[in-house]
């Protein structure tokens, strides 16, 4: 019998666990992780790593991509005039991995971050970086206001793939890689035979078809992601997609939201960066009104901006985004049978 290394076994049988029963607390009274652990143990002891990756790992379905919701109501819920700073959470950065590095766009010592966790198969996703992302882009990350960094967050295979790819590439070429597979998300991850079509679109890139393949077979960077997957989980309770975190994981909100939203959110961030700046030099942030007259504006802003987190948080709807939590404990069992074959 062929046996797995214990670094690859312990990766898949993590991920399995994670996306599975331990993802966003859900459990099942049936399913118990040991038991997951066990059966997905007994089959990766077969060799069976690439089939537990591939039909197992990545494998929880989204719901269907064109599904017709109407976010108008939650959205302008979640509009001007919500208060995002109160109760803001510890940063907790994700950690790095090595072969995956950053991929972000903007001036790294912008004063807000914001981290965008996608898949690329999801369609809210690309509802909201085809239609949100561009203006965030030209008012706030081309001003030096905000530094952009994008995260895969793959749900399934053909995501898992698509962010393989996309990381394959060189650096320079990465984000309009990303904006061609969100654009055009329908043409290639909706139809049977995706790797073609994912090919394709790696070919517009530079790639050719022996880097295409090679960058598919890559061990490191499929443990890679679903380290970042754990990471996401456990750090910033990540439960759908997109989900974009502001100043590593202070602030989280789900779902495609639109502009007027984001931008409430960013200008109180922007506020809150100002203020503190101002208390920590006030010359540098007025010529003409007093030492005195700045720091009080500066803790008022501050002071001001702390009532109404909770009000943010309940506006943001759990159907604006790809949720995946209620089919979890069928998905589960799904994988364990196919892994077991």
């Amino acid at each position: 019998m062929k046996k797995v290394n214990a670094k690859t076994l312990t990766i898949v049988i993590l991920v399995l666990v994670v996306l599975g029963l331990g993802f966003f607390g859900y459990k099942s009274a049936d399913m118990g992780g040991s038991k997951m652990e066990a059966e997905t143990s007994a089959a990766l002891d077969e060799g069976n790593v690439e089939g537990a990756i591939e039909q197992g790992a990545m494998s929880i379905p989204e719901e269907d991509a064109h599904a017709g919701h109407d976010h108008s109501a939650q959205n302008a819920s979640n509009d001007d005039g919500v208060n995002v700073l109160k109760n803001l959470k510890t940063p907790s950065p994700l950690t790095i991995q090595p072969i995956l590095g950053t991929r972000a766009v903007g001036d790294p010592n912008a004063p807000v971050k914001i981290t965008e966790l996608f898949s690329l198969t999801c369609g809210h996703c690309a509802e909201f970086h085809n239609n949100t992302y561009p203006s965030i882009k030209s008012e706030y990350v081309d001003t030096g206001k905000v530094y952009y960094v994008y995260q895969e967050f793959p749900l399934n295979k053909p995501a898992l793939d698509a962010s393989m790819i996309a990381r394959c590439l060189p650096s320079e070429r990465y984000a309009g890689f990303i904006d061609l597979l969100f654009k055009n998300q329908e043409a290639w991850a909706l139809v049977d035979d995706y790797k073609s079509a994912l090919r394709q679109n790696a070919k517009l890139a530079g790639m050719s078809d022996q880097e295409f393949d090679a960058c598919l077979e890559n061990k490191e960077l499929q443990e890679a992601f679903a380290q970042t997957i754990q990471d996401a989980s456990i750090k910033w309770q990540v439960k759908s997609t997109p989900t974009i975190a502001f100043n590593d994981g202070e602030f989280t909100v789900s779902g495609a939201q639109k502009f007027p939203a984001m931008k409430n959110a960013i200008d109180q961030f922007l506020s809150r960066a100002q203020a503190m700046s101002a208390i920590k030099d006030p010359t540098e942030a007025s010529s003409s009104a007093s030492n005195e007259d700045v720091i009080d504006a500066a803790e008022n802003v501050l002071d001001t901006s702390a009532d109404a987190m909770q009000n943010a948080v309940e506006a943001v709807q759990d159907d604006v985004a790809e949720p995946v939590a209620d089919k979890i404990e069928e998905q589960t069992k799904t994988t364990i049978d196919n892994i077991a074959e």
